[in-house]
């Protein structure tokens, strides 16, 4: 049998036991092919090692990444290349996360990715850090016996940081009514001096942080506030409010408004 009919026949077998999912042994594909052991062997650790998975018992199924070479001419190219390592995960299950989702106009956008690439920074979260009163912060976060102020900052940098890893914005269309209720003959006056609709871009700005306890999760929200919110309400100005969903455990509405004049 000519390799290339072997190639088939494996193919077609593949193909057929991942629309199944039936498990099948080595052995089986041995049964179909004219290849001698130690090719079979060859192939397995090396082509179909990232698109088969094993079961135990020398069982296995066509995985999902099968799903790339199910045709003949991408399946070519597998068998003719050594196929990397698939990356195996490790899972694990956080029952408690706090979420925070931050409410923007889209005019803001620029000074709210600065504020927040800058807490990717050292030398901004030590700043930050600094700027927070001394009791209060070792109240929060409790130093160790004989530490130093720089290995107790040192040592906060690295906590904040395998937490804050990262954020994501996305855009939400809105509108809004931007007076008191009224009719549409008075709404249609009160359009020639200003808007009673209002269409306006949202900036949803979303951060995730797993919790293994609530002592944890109190720890995130004070750092929270102190890192970003309160940058953030220096940094943008004339927003009459500004909103934020805590969902996870707790879930509220926090929203901060302008004071009015005295």
């Amino acid at each position: 049998m000519p390799s290339l009919e072997n190639q088939r026949r494996v193919f077609q077998f593949f193909k057929e036991h991942f629309d199944s999912q039936e498990p099948f042994s080595k052995t089986d594909v041995a049964a179909i092919t004219t290849w001698a052991e130690s090719a079979l062997d060859t192939y397995w650790s090396k082509q179909f090692r990232g698109i088969l998975r094993d079961e135990g018992g020398g069982r296995f199924r066509v995985s999902e990444a099968f799903i790339a070479y199910a045709t003949w001419d991408a399946y070519r190219d597998l068998v003719t290349q050594v196929k990397p390592d698939v990356p195996t995960y490790t899972h694990r299950t956080y029952e408690k996360a706090v979420v925070f989702e931050f409410f923007m106009p889209l005019t803001n956008e620029t000074a709210l990715r600065a504020t927040l690439d800058s807490l990717f920074y050292k030398d901004t979260i030590l700043r930050k850090l600094r700027g927070c009163e001394t009791l209060e912060l070792r109240k929060v976060f409790k130093p160790r016996s004989n530490e130093t102020d720089e290995d107790y900052l040192d040592r906060l940098c690295i906590w904040i940081s395998k937490r804050f890893v990262g954020y994501s914005i996305s855009q939400v269309a809105g509108r809004f009514r931007g007076a008191d209720l009224c009719t549409r003959s008075e709404a249609a006056e009160l359009e020639k001096t200003r808007r009673y609709l209002i269409d306006e871009t949202t900036a949803v700005t979303r951060f995730i942080f797993p919790c293994d306890d609530p002592d944890e999760a109190k720890q995130v929200r004070w750092f929270f506030d102190r890192l970003f919110i309160q940058s953030i309400k220096e940094v943008v100005s004339g927003e009459a409010e500004i909103w934020m969903v805590e969902s996870g455990m707790e879930n509220r509405l926090h929203i901060w408004k302008i004071d009015s004049p005295r």
